[in-house]
């Protein structure tokens, strides 16, 4: 099956391509598409799901819109994605899901701190850090504490290295630490 994504910037298409494979081995990800953030995702995606729809190729099956919610309730931010899809009049041939990552993306990939442990000594780097004990699904500033924690295990914030993290995490701690992460998982399980 062929899912093409739409995002906010670079470094969440390097890793949601990742996360989406590790949860459902069927999926191939030939279109990911990075917005440059939320505001132009908002302004953008219906766009992009023409693109999908008409000039894709490989075709598309299903569609999966993304943004953060920034630690706000997702429910209403993702009503406003299908809000904006239905008033474009545009009705794709594929299903299209609307998911609002709570809080952010990072907030998902400092569930793991093996996966950053795991990149760290993957790039020959060996430095180590321990788990974070916090909340994560209430915890603002995922982003900054994300780049501090990849900062201590010797790596940079490169879309690359949002890749490998993403790569080398273990989705069902993920899930175990952050509630919401399944409510994703089930939307890329949908057909």
């Amino acid at each position: 099956m062929n899912m093409g994504i739409v995002v906010e910037g670079d470094s969440d298409a390097k890793a949601y391509s990742q996360l989406i494979r590790k949860i459902r081995d069927d999926v191939d990800v030939p279109h990911v598409i990075s917005c440059g953030g939320v505001g132009t995702l908002k302004g953008k995606f219906v766009g992009w799901l023409k693109y999908f729809e008409w000039r894709a190729l490989p075709s598309i099956d299903k569609a999966l819109v993304i943004r953060d919610s920034d630690c706000s309730n997702p429910v209403p931010l993702e009503n406003e994605l299908r809000e904006i899809l239905k008033q474009s009049d545009f009705e794709p041939r594929f299903p299209v899901h609307f998911h609002a990552t709570k809080c952010e993306l990072e907030t998902w990939l400092l569930a793991d701190e093996n996966a950053i442990n795991q990149a760290s000594r993957w790039r020959r780097k060996n430095k180590g850090i321990a788990a974070i004990t916090v909340d994560l699904e209430s915890t603002k500033g995922a982003k900054e504490l994300f780049r501090k924690q990849l900062s201590k295990a010797g790596l940079l914030a490169t879309a690359q290295v949002y890749r490998e993290v993403a790569n080398f995490a273990d989705i069902a701690r993920i899930a175990s630490r952050c509630p919401h992460f399944r409510q994703f998982m089930d939307k890329v399980r949908e057909c």
